[in-house]
């Protein structure tokens, strides 16, 4: 079920899956639409993985037909940060998920974290973490022109073009890496409001030959594989697939430790360096340590393929039916 049936990975959706589009994107429209979906439908539970709908779900619970609900990305804070009422949205929505039959979170902290704030009864919150379809990765990955001209090092990040991804902190840590590594290069992948910002940005610190802007692209592997480093810049996250997918495609990581997810999945000095979030100095410095260190790039490579074990698609897909396997025996 989704609030818009649309989007570039629609059609990869297996044939047996059914697609149910609720014709809205807002909130207010949503909720009427979600209700009679679900009594139409009738399912014996139903799994929410999107925060403004886990709060429609957890609003209308009693409008709907018995079914167990579960829901996954529970609401941070930092993900309210816009918002005029953030503290009020976020205690009201502690105090909701409670009546959530299990609550599934991205990490291990992230459990721990949520279990305390709601007051959760033994078993309802549950870790179960993104997938990566590694072999899948790894494959498409080999495929295609290589996306590099000249000898690098090349850097890459990919996300949304927006202030939480970091990405004018990753622009200031690379100027000065780059001063001293003339020929490094930096190719950004995505869209989002602040992609003339930053390009402005790059031009201001002498970057525009030297930074890419690539927009979005459905398949990065390519890019992933051919880079010598991925960055991950941001302010906040969850547990972020695109660490997972540049690990799989064989590119060490350089992440912003921002959150317990990419902390459990960047493992430092094994797969990759952990750095303070918000912080260029220490961005600029793990950069320039890997990308003056190709030993030390193809020791971290080697390292990647056990770290992405507990991650690996199959036993994501198996963590998933034990849960809903447990939830409707309850």
């Amino acid at each position: 079920m989704l609030a818009d049936a649309a989007g570039p990975y629609l059609g990869e959706v297996p044939a047996d899956v059914s697609v149910h589009g609720l014709g809205a994107t807002r909130l207010r429209r949503a909720l009427p639409a979600l209700v009679r979906a679900v009594w139409r439908l009738r399912p014996a539970a139903v799994a929410s993985t999107q925060g403004y709908m886990n709060f429609a779900l957890l609003l209308v619970r009693r409008l709907l037909p018995p079914t167990r609900l579960v829901v996954r990305e529970v609401i941070g804070e930092r993900y309210l940060e816009n918002s005029r009422h953030r503290d009020l949205l976020y205690r009201f929505y502690l105090r909701r998920v409670r009546a959530a039959d299990r609550i599934v979170t991205q990490s291990d902290g992230a459990a721990r974290e949520i279990a305390a704030r709601v007051g959760a009864r033994p078993g309802q919150v549950i870790r179960i973490y993104n997938p990566v379809d590694v072999a899948r990765v790894s494959a498409e990955a080999q495929s295609g022109e290589r996306p590099y001209a000249g000898p690098g090092p090349h850097v890459v990040a990919a996300g949304r073009l927006g202030a939480q991804k970091g990405f004018d902190l990753l622009l200031d840590a690379f100027a000065r890496v780059q001063r001293g590594r003339p020929a490094a290069t930096l190719t950004i992948l995505g869209e989002g409001p602040d992609r003339q910002a930053l390009a402005a940005r790059a031009e201001h610190l002498g970057l525009g030959t030297t930074v890419r802007f690539v927009g979005f692209q459905p398949r990065p592997y390519r890019y992933f594989a051919a880079a010598d480093v991925f960055v991950l810049s941001s302010r906040y996250e969850g547990l972020p697939n695109v660490i997972l997918e540049a690990l799989a495609a064989g590119c060490p990581v350089i992440a912003c430790a921002c959150s317990d997810g990419v902390r459990e999945v960047v493992r430092d000095g094994v797969n990759g360096l952990l750095v303070p979030p918000e912080n260029p100095d220490a961005l600029a410095r793990a950069l320039d340590r890997l990308l003056g260190a190709p030993e030390e790039r193809a020791r971290l490579r080697a390292q990647i393929p056990p770290t992405l074990v507990p991650f690996a698609a199959p036993t994501v897909v198996q963590a998933w039916e034990r849960m809903f396997e447990d939830v409707l025996a309850a």
